[in-house]
């Protein structure tokens, strides 16, 4: 019987029972009644809870069910494959028994067989195992051959490409004759072959295709570029060399006069920058004011003022355009501010000095500047400073002079300002040191010395600048200048108070700093000039009282300085000047009038450091009143300007010891002097400026072709 059944019943059975219960005691007991009532709602609640679970059993019977149901179809299969097994079972023992038997017989037979033919069996298992040794080694050889055979069918391949990829380039080849414009001067253009491999198919040699250039420029001089269109001159000048190139200022009438470049070619003869462009389309266009330009070995230093700002500050250029950029700004005052201090004369960034890469790592230059700011109340005046060649590595190396001035600021308030400051100058390096001349009262020393020599330490990074030596000592200036190193020995002119002005040398320490010779005795000066080292010999001009300004001669000792000539007898100068080195010797420039030739005038001289040996080049071909100029050495050759008896004018001249004086170029031709100037050494060329009549003061050059130029361009 189900329990809901029974439960029911229970039910039943009690309701009656109460009644009969009730009739006999004449009512109902309430106590009873309500247990009764609750008894009942407990048990239906517990029917309710086993009629759920009854619902829930009959769904996982149901579950059940299926699964058997799948569990008996998979059984049904595993008896089908049962079955099939035990077949193939009975099969395999068959099988098994047949090739029993089989074996059985075979071994009888084989037993057999051994007893009959053990020998020749024996020999056979023998010949086998030879045979078996033989094909293994066969095999091992196979292999070896295949794996040779694909190597060489790769290489066949290999070499079948090779072959057909050189015999695109051999029918690549070609050469091409070319008229020559842009690749040479301007005036003188010619024809070049170019050799190389034709790889794009357009039957023209370009770029990397090229392999090389075999050919000339005619001539051995003319105009590299017709700068300022026209009769007119761009008057090229402050000229220095970088990278196998030459750079210089120049006017082209357009931009005023900015930094051009030239490789002596009028395709490679170009503006660099225009620093300081027109305002306006229809503006004129200002130019750049320049000041002193130097070169190291990849940067290009140099002063310059553009715009509203007059004041000349620091740039750098490596050759481009977009390398050609301002890098210091270190006047921001306006000169109004100065106009009641005649003692200001700042007119920008001067005395500027390069060490190149070769020499410390990278281009450096030492130079003077004057630091100004009101909005920071900043005012040192001219200071050394540093850079290089970037903004952030361009600053001031130290303050050495002390303000004293009260400077009204615009916007109110005031600073203590120095309006000119240490002005150094003539910054040289000599050894691990770099010397310069400056004027102190602070910094590097602890009371006014004046204008005395400083140096900086090249071999510490912790080293900052210092006193030689208060050669002149108290506030009195000893004025070093003219400086030129000999022996890692720095030489200059000084003036110690006692002695004159006279020549000193300095090792860089203070008692390694000392007169030379006292030429011009007690306190009278020789004032040693322009000075040049050449070997173990240091020439400069001086004067000792008695011969006037002559060629000097010095060891570096005191006996070893003497007079070389006196050129013009008595107490006349004898003007020397230009001095260069050339096969050892000294050559310069004198002002002369030796009896018997000719009458007077600037010759070129010169020396082996004797009296006998000092004497004037003479040249028969320049005319007597001769005027001689500009003095440069170029490779084996001096160039010099002079007038020529031919009627030339004054024009470019050039001698070697074993060929002589010659005409080298005669840029306008008659007897109009075409003006050569700003002579420039560049390889084996001298550029120079001069005016052939029609295209004006523009850059020339002149060089003994040697004939056919032969360049790798992408080498």
């Amino acid at each position: 019987m189900r329990k809901s059944a029974v439960v029911l019943v229970l039910i039943l059975f009690l309701s009656l029972s109460s009644g009969c219960l009730g009739e006999e005691d004449g009512g109902p007991d309430e106590t009873e009644i309500l247990e009764l009532q609750n008894e009942i709602g407990n048990l239906t609640a517990e029917n309710q809870v086993l009629t759920e679970d009854i619902t829930t059993l009959n769904n996982e019977l149901s579950s059940y069910t299926s699964m058997i149901a799948d569990l008996e179809a998979s059984l049904d299969l595993a008896n089908e494959s049962l079955e099939q097994m035990l077949s193939e079972l009975a099969n395999n023992s068959l099988m098994i028994s047949n090739l029993t038997e089989i074996s059985e017989n075979l071994s009888r037979d084989l037993q057999q067989a051994i007893e009959d033919n053990s020998t020749t069996i024996s020999s056979l298992e023998d010949e086998i195992g030879n045979i078996t040794a033989a094909i293994a080694v066969l095999e091992i050889e196979r292999d070896a051959a295949l794996e040779n055979i694909s190597s060489m069918e790769s290489e066949i391949v290999n070499l079948l490409a090779s072959i057909s990829e050189a015999e695109h380039v051999i029918d690549s080849m070609m050469s091409q004759l070319y008229h020559a414009i842009s690749e040479c001067p301007e005036s003188n253009p010619g024809y070049r072959i170019k050799v190389g491999y034709d790889i794009s198919s357009d039957e023209n040699l370009a770029g990397s295709e090229i392999i090389s250039i075999v050919g000339e420029c005619p001539g051995n001089s003319g105009l590299v570029k017709d700068i300022y269109l026209g009769s007119q001159s761009s008057n090229p000048h402050s000229m220095v060399t970088m990278g196998g190139n030459l750079y210089f200022v120049a006017d082209d009438g357009v931009h005023g006069e900015e930094l051009w470049r030239t490789d002596g070619t009028l395709g490679g003869t170009y503006m660099v920058s225009d620093i300081n462009p027109a305002l306006c389309d229809i503006c004129e266009n200002p130019g750049t004011d320049f000041g002193e330009i130097v070169a190291g070995d990849d940067k290009i230093f140099f002063a310059a003022a553009a715009g509203n700002d007059p004041i000349r500050e620091l740039y750098v250029s490596d050759g481009t355009e977009s390398g050609t950029q301002k890098i210091s700004e270190t006047f921001e005052c306006i000169t109004s501010l100065f106009a009641s201090y005649p003692e200001f004369t700042y007119s920008g960034v001067n005395s500027i000095s390069v060490v190149p890469a070769s020499e410390v790592g990278f281009d450096t230059a030492y130079f003077s500047a004057f630091q100004c700011s009101t909005e920071r109340y900043v005012c040192t005046g001219e200071e050394p400073h540093f850079s290089d060649g970037t903004e952030q590595g361009t600053y001031q190396l130290m303050d050495l002079k002390v303000g004293n001035t009260d400077l009204a600021a615009p916007g109110g308030g005031s600073v203590v300002a120095d309006i000119v400051g240490s002005k150094p100058t003539d910054f040289m390096k000599v050894g691990n040191d770099i010397f310069f001349s400056a004027n102190s009262d602070q910094g590097a020393v602890s009371s006014d010395v004046g204008r005395e020599l400083f140096k900086m330490d090249l071999s510490s990074i912790f080293s900052s600048v210092s006193l030689v030596r208060d050669i002149s000592q108290g506030t009195h200036d000893s004025n070093p200048m003219y400086f030129e190193e000999m022996g890692g020995v720095l030489y200059f002119t000084a003036d110690d108070g006692i002695s004159g002005t006279e020549l000193w040398k300095s090792d860089g320490s203070a008692s390694g700093t000392e007169i030379v010779s006292n030429i011009a005795e007690n306190s009278s000066s020789s004032w040693p000039g322009v000075k040049i080292s050449i070997g173990n010999t240091l020439f400069f001009t001086a004067d000792n009282g008695m011969s006037g300004m002559e060629l000097w001669k010095s060891d570096g000792t005191y006996s070893g300085t003497s007079l070389v000539k006196d050129i013009v007898a008595g107490p006349n100068d004898g003007g020397v000047s230009n001095m260069v080195e050339f096969g050892g010797e000294l050559y310069f420039i004198a002002y002369s009038s030796p009896p018997g030739v000719g009458t007077q005038g600037t010759e070129v001289w010169r020396s082996d450091g004797s009296d006998s040996g000092t004497v004037m080049v003479h040249f028969p071909m320049i005319t007597d009143d001769s005027s001689a100029l500009s003095l440069t050495r170029v490779g084996d050759r001096l160039y010099f300007v002079d007038d020529l008896y031919d009627g030339s004018g004054k024009e470019l001249i050039s001698f070697t010891p074993g060929d002589g004086v010659t005409l080298a170029v005669d840029t306008r031709a008659g007897s109009q002097s075409s003006d050569p100037r700003n002579l420039f050494a560049l390889g084996e060329k001298v550029f120079f400026v001069g005016n052939d009549g029609s295209t004006g003061g523009e850059l020339r050059y002149h060089w003994y072709n040697p004939g056919p130029v032969m360049s790798i361009p992408n080498a």
